[in-house]
């Protein structure tokens, strides 16, 4: 009669190291799990998947932005007039920034815990510069040949609320998401100088009026992380990130325009490709 006692006993343990998590919310505990047997003695240890804390997150990140074409135009005083450009593209900019993030409950994927899913939200902001390079036509243009070399250099401060879902396997986890927000641009120097013509070699542009402008952002994610034990991960992420158009302002050059002109320019819009690493930390 003992021994058909502790047989059954051994059944019931079997039944429920192979339960599993009951919920999608619960977040399992250690990786490796031993359970006691009614006579005294310990079952051989039950390897549970590895599971992320869900919850609060912080994290810091940095790398490069590569800008890409853009149109714009500069408005200028008589004899140049209007002045159409094309930025160029691939000019490489710094960008850091912080992020503060919420995990949500998610599911598996399938019968194991070996691979899940859960949504996030979270909250960026971070640095990005932007250089906007170009040649429009010369002055006097189409009339005089020729080329104004353009370059403007710009600050901007960006800020967005992200939708993220995660994808967990046992090596590495995906993310993919979506963000809007807003930027503030600020330009930090600007030059326009003609490559030939009765201005040649002369910078169109004086001092600034607007320099400042505002725009709505969006961008796209993807990334992947590895998880360094249950809290804390380096990830590695793409992001398309678009500002909206803005205008700017500057004194023209009373040497060539004569006293109290105004040069205007606008853009289009922003664009850049932004590749980025950082570190995260589960609370």
């Amino acid at each position: 009669m003992r021994a058909a006692s502790v047989g059954t006993g051994g059944s019931d343990i079997a039944e429920q190291a192979l339960s599993g998590p009951a919920l999608a919310e619960a977040d399992l505990g250690e990786d490796v799990s031993t359970r006691t047997s009614q006579g005294g003695g310990k079952e051989a240890p039950v390897k549970e998947p590895f599971t992320v804390k869900s919850g609060l997150y912080a994290g810091i990140f940095g790398g490069g932005a590569f800008s890409n074409p853009e149109y714009g135009y500069s408005a200028y005083p008589a004899p140049v007039g209007l002045s159409p450009f094309t930025e160029r593209g691939g000019i490489v900019n710094g960008v850091g920034g912080l992020l503060l993030g919420y995990e949500f409950a998610g599911n598996k994927i399938g019968d194991s815990w070996d691979f899940y899913w859960r949504p996030a939200v979270q909250l960026d902001a971070f640095y990005l510069g932007l250089t906007a390079a170009s040649n429009g036509p010369g002055y006097g243009a189409p009339a005089v040949p020729g080329a104004i070399d353009s370059k403007q250099n710009f600050n901007a401060g960006v800020i967005t609320v992200d939708g993220l879902l995660n994808l967990y396997t046992p090596v590495l986890a995906l993310h993919f998401g979506v963000g809007v927000g807003g930027a503030y641009i600020s330009n930090s120097s600007a030059s326009a100088v003609p490559n030939g013509g009765p201005a040649g070699g002369q910078n169109l542009l004086g001092a600034g009026i607007n320099t400042d402008a505002g725009a709505f952002a969006v961008q796209g994610i993807a990334g992947i992380d590895r998880w360094i034990g249950k809290r804390w991960s380096i990830f590695l992420e793409y992001r398309f990130l678009l500002l909206t158009g803005a205008n700017f302002s500057y004194a023209g050059n009373p040497a060539v325009f004569g006293p109290n002109q105004m040069v205007s320019q606008h853009f289009d819009q922003f664009t850049a490709n932004l590749v980025l690493a950082g570190l995260r930390y589960k609370f």
